[in-house]
């Protein structure tokens, strides 16, 4: 039987991008005790989702399910459990899945010959990765050093709380939208945030220039 060819999968990115869709529908909501069970879940499927999407590559799929099984064990752990102590490991393997999962849409994309609508689904889905990637990374580092972001309404109460408002931040940055309600006060979390302010807006220009280009060399 011949292989599935990329083109005969057209929805493996739109999967992801949907479900990356409700994860940032439902973070909204995470502070409820139904939203928490709600976003849990929806982070998941785009954990699952996201390492369907390295289907085309045995060794992507070996080292994501690798990232993917400590990412979920600590999630739903931490869930359970809700020991802030297991917050950090939580976030971090999360974290490692994500950047990996982003890398490696990125790198399939790039080495695509004209683009397709899936390709386009891809490259939408690592500019969100990439929102979440540094949401993350504010979490982690709001986590092991509390007080990095200031608030300017009150100020979130536990780890549900402040991940909410840090992947509002992230995306609100990553936009360069900026509306100021959430500001960084110490360096590091000032330069994450020059970083993500500045990797948004240059993604999006490199990716349509690709697009752009192609497009245009094939006619």
């Amino acid at each position: 039987m011949r292989d599935s060819t990329p083109q005969e999968r057209p929805f493996r990115f739109a999967i992801l991008l949907f479900s990356l869709l409700v994860l940032a529908v439902t973070s909204g909501f995470a502070t409820t005790v139904n939203g928490e069970v709600l976003g849990n879940i929806a982070a998941s499927i785009v954990l699952l989702a996201g390492l369907a999407s390295m289907y085309h590559s045995r060794i992507l799929l070996v080292v994501g399910c690798v990232l993917l099984v400590p990412a979920l064990a600590a999630r739903w752990t931490f869930f359970w459990l809700q020991a802030s102590a297991l917050a950090p490991a939580s976030i971090l393997f999360s974290l490692l899945f994500t950047g990996f999962n982003a890398g490696a849409l990125f790198v399939y994309i790039q080495r695509r010959g004209s683009p397709t609508n899936d390709t386009v689904y891809g490259g939408i889905c690592v500019y969100i990765l990439l929102g979440y990637c540094f949401a993350l990374v504010f979490m982690l580092l709001e986590t092991l050093s509390p007080g990095s972001f200031y608030y300017t309404h009150a100020a979130p109460v536990g780890i549900v709380q402040i991940q909410s408002q840090l992947i509002y931040l992230s995306f609100v940055t990553l936009t360069t939208v900026g509306f100021g309600d959430i500001t960084p006060l110490t360096p590091p979390a000032k330069s994450l945030v020059m970083i993500e302010a500045v990797v948004g807006p240059m993604f999006v220009a490199v990716f349509l220039a690709r697009l752009v280009g192609i497009r245009t060399s094939s006619h």
